[in-house]
């Protein structure tokens, strides 16, 4: 008897967009469609409702065709504004598919609306939003507890929701396809190919608009100069230089600040050949050298920019990379340059947070703090002196330690963020709202149900996702009171030993006291017989099944809970 599939409508950027949001979405929906439980289906912000989106599952634009919903929008910003954003089209979508999941991936401000709509009561309704700044926005207060669960791209911003007492809210990182992203064997050639084989290149990669802090980069690089005389140097700003009028006039800057033509580098794509260039800016509309085309030559945009397999090429030819912002949601050209070999100077803000430590194969940039006039917003500007004295210290850093660090910020892509990681947290997430909301649909990426049995067997099978040097198990078998003190110990538990999963034993009935921590990979059920470090650690010819096993609720020498395989760190820290 076959089971039925998971219905889930994915209403978020067009995934065929260049943006982060885009981008996350298209990773999100390729996994979800091969997973042969699931039926997918995009309701795509940025295409049109009767557009032909060209996808290998269901989809449908959520931009309005009816000419009377037109007009109206023509003379109505605030309408204009929710068209956008799929008000006036999603109710169809939603009466035709009837998902069984609805999963929102955008800015917050999207969906405020949508709690009016007939089905919105009806639906297991899924918020997976970007908030960067303090204070957090009063429509994500406002729409977390309408909705079954938000899920938000940063630990920032559930850590300060979990302030304002919204504690189910949770860090589901965008999902990055790292594997796109790698450092190149023929990395010399294309640096050479590009005119670059003697210079230290920094780059940026992003959206040209005001969070991004061009002129912030532009006097640091200015310093940096300064400071390393002898350094030929280079600055790629891979982004749109001429079209977008709402971002920075980054040629007036380049020129304001006293730079060459040729130190400032941009991305030059042909919208007829599709073939790039790095070289330095020269205006837009430009006629190709490769296809002969006319006046189809512009700086990278939203609308036409280059493949992934180019874009790691691009990264490829930074010896650094450099991301000064006022805030952000994840920020996702980050993580792809750590993927792609970089180390990356990230301001320590927002999601920065997230990707600007040592052990996450960063540097972290220092900021001073602003006001957002018209928000209050608190806001960093990124200092240019911090700028100039991080890319000195990667320019004098031996091999050795850039080495170090590289390998970091991959395995930490790898093991945060990536597609693999991202989706199966998803799915279990979605999973088990449906089963809640009605009895419905288990999937084969379910967590063990709590009646399974922690035995040699079932517990092999459990722990088969991760090797056992990336495990780590604590154990607390009750009361209420013990395991919410636990649950507030596995931050500094994750902090001392980043890379490893920890795995929480509970009675089940305490699940839901620590279910919300984004530190615990995951939860099991309690048996008598796993109180044993031997049986946990191992011992002669049991290899065991964790690298280390923490038993906070034993604290004699009775047992020898504290060997940990001798490998522990340092002892909790209650913070």
């Amino acid at each position: 008897m076959s089971r039925s599939k998971l219905r889930i409508l994915v209403h978020s950027n067009y995934s065929r967009m260049v943006t982060g949001f885009g981008k996350n979405a298209k990773n999100i929906l390729l996994a979800l469609h091969s997973n042969p439980d699931i039926e997918v289906i995009e309701a795509s912000n940025g295409a049109h409702f009767n557009s032909d989106l060209r996808t290998p599952w269901e989809s449908y634009g959520t931009y309005p065709v009816d000419p009377n919903i037109l007009n109206a929008i023509t003379k109505d910003s605030s309408k204009k504004r929710a068209a956008q954003y799929g008000y006036y089209c999603i109710d169809e979508i939603v009466k035709k598919t009837k998902p069984d999941i609805y999963l929102g991936i955008e800015d917050i401000w999207a969906f405020t609306q949508f709690e009016s709509k007939e089905w919105w009561s009806d639906t297991v309704k899924v918020l997976w939003t970007t908030l960067d700044s303090l204070p957090i926005l009063d429509q994500a207060t406002k729409m977390e507890p309408k909705c079954d669960k938000m899920l938000v791209w940063a630990s920032f911003a559930e850590e300060a929701m979990h302030e304002l007492g919204h504690s189910g809210v949770e860090t589901l990182h965008g999902a990055v396809d790292y594997s796109h992203f790698k450092p190149l064997k023929n990395r010399d050639e294309l640096r050479n190919f590009h005119s670059l084989d003697s210079n230290f290149v920094i780059g940026f990669v992003f959206k040209n608009q005001l969070r991004k802090s061009v002129p912030n980069l532009l006097e640091g690089f200015k310093r940096f100069k300064k400071s390393n005389p002898d350094t030929p140097t280079k600055l790629l700003l891979h982004t749109d230089w001429g079209e977008n009028k709402m971002g920075w006039d980054i040629p007036r800057y380049v020129e304001e600040k006293g730079f060459d033509k040729s130190e400032v580098l941009a991305t030059y794509v042909c919208h007829k050949c599709d073939t790039y260039s790095i070289r330095g800016y020269d205006g837009e509309e430009k006629d190709c050298p490769s296809c002969g085309g006319k006046k189809c030559v512009k700086t990278k945009n939203s609308g036409r920019g280059v493949r992934e397999q180019e874009l790691n090429e691009i990264y490829n030819l930074m010896d650094v990379y450099c991301h000064p912002f006022t805030s952000g949601g994840q920020e996702l050209p980050i993580q792809e340059a750590k993927a792609a070999g970089l180390i990356t100077l990230v301001t320590d803000y927002s999601c920065g947070t997230d990707s600007a430590y040592e052990h996450q194969g960063g540097i972290p940039l220092a900021w001073n703090e602003y006001r957002e006039p018209s928000t209050q917003f608190i806001k960093a500007t990124t200092c240019p002196d911090s700028i100039n004295e991080n890319l000195t210290k990667v320019l004098k850093m031996p091999q050795e330690q850039k080495d170090i660090l590289i390998k970091a910020g991959r395995d930490y892509v790898k093991d945060e963020f990536s597609v693999e990681y991202t989706v199966s947290k998803l799915i279990s997430i979605l999973q088990d709202l449906k089963r809640k909301k009605s009895g419905g649909i288990k999937l084969k990426e379910e967590k063990p149900t709590k009646e399974e049995k922690s035995d040699k067997n079932s517990l092999t099978k459990i722990l088969e996702d991760v090797p056992l040097e990336d495990r780590i198990a604590v154990v607390m078998p009750q009361s209420g009171g013990d395991v919410l003190m636990i649950n507030s110990l596995m931050k500094n538990l994750k902090k001392l030993y980043p890379k490893k999963k920890i795995y929480a034993f509970t009675d089940p009935k305490f699940f839901d006291f620590i279910n919300d921590n984004p530190n615990v990979y995951k939860l099991l059920p309690y048996d008598p017989k796993i109180e044993s470090h031997y049986f946990l650690e191992g011992a002669r010819s049991h290899q065991g099944f964790f690298d280390m096993a923490f038993f906070p609720n034993v604290m004699t020498q009775k047992t020898h809970t504290y060997i940990h395989n001798a490998k522990d760190k340092n002892q909790f820290e209650l913070r």
